[in-house]
Parts: structure tokens; C-alpha cells; sequence
């Protein structure tokens, strides 16, 4: 699988809120840190850490506008819109990126500003 493939089969799994498919895509090391978050070390880590995230929300929709490989690296440009829990949508930009151990992420960094998915409407 191409790593263009893998990165929208992993967007794919967090569209569907399929936190253990998505964990599947990282290394049990894994380093991930979602804004300004603190990283979180480890594949459970994540999984709980997203799981956490995914209760707050009734969905997502990741739209890859850009992606750029460099070595063992991946920077993806994405609108990602996110459905609140009182049925508003909020689309807000994002940057992910991805550092690959052969087919598994080993580090991700999210760049997001999630303050409008908690703004008043």
C-alpha cells in the first residue's frame, strides 16, 4: 500500500470514530500529541486519549487537501470538520505530521486550533 493509500485509510478509521482500527496504524511506542495537548506516549495511551476525544463529539470529517512526503515523513494539509454534539458543524484547518516506522506512525503531531468546536453558537 502506497503511503498516500495508508494515510487515507487512517483518516478513513478516524472519519468512522474506529479508534481500534486507527490505533492499529501506530507503533505500541508511539508518541501523539493532539494540539496543545501533552503528548501521549503508547498505543493504549492513544486509543484512550482518542476514545476520550470521540465521546465529545457526534462525528468528524477529515477533507486531505495537501500531502508531502519527505523520507520517513508525511505533513498533511486537511479542513477537518467536525460535528458537535448539538448537530453544528464546524470545518476548522489542520496540519498533521506523520513519521513513519515502516508502515506504523512512531510520532504524530496534530497542529489544530479546536476552539471553535467549544465556541458558543
Amino acid at each position: 500500500m502506497s503511503r498516500e493509500s495508508a494515510i487515507r485509510a487512517t483518516f478513513a478509521d478516524i472519519d468512522a470514530m474506529d479508534v481500534d482500527g486507527f490505533v492499529g496504524r501506530l507503533s505500541e511506542d508511539v508518541v501523539f500529541q493532539f494540539g496543545n495537548a501533552e503528548p501521549v506516549v503508547g498505543r493504549s495511551a492513544v486509543k484512550e486519549f482518542v476514545g476520550q476525544f470521540f465521546s465529545t463529539i457526534k462525528g468528524l470529517n477529515h477533507h486531505i487537501k495537501n500531502l508531502w512526503d519527505v523520507e520517513d515523513t508525511t505533513i498533511v494539509q486537511i479542513d477537518v470538520e467536525y460535528l458537535r454534539i448539538d448537530g453544528h458543524s464546524v470545518t476548522v484547518p489542520n496540519s498533521d505530521i506523520l513519521t513513519y516506522d515502516g508502515d506504523l506512525v512512531r510520532d504524530w503531531r496534530i497542529y489544530v486550533d479546536i476552539a471553535p468546536l467549544h465556541a458558543e453558537v
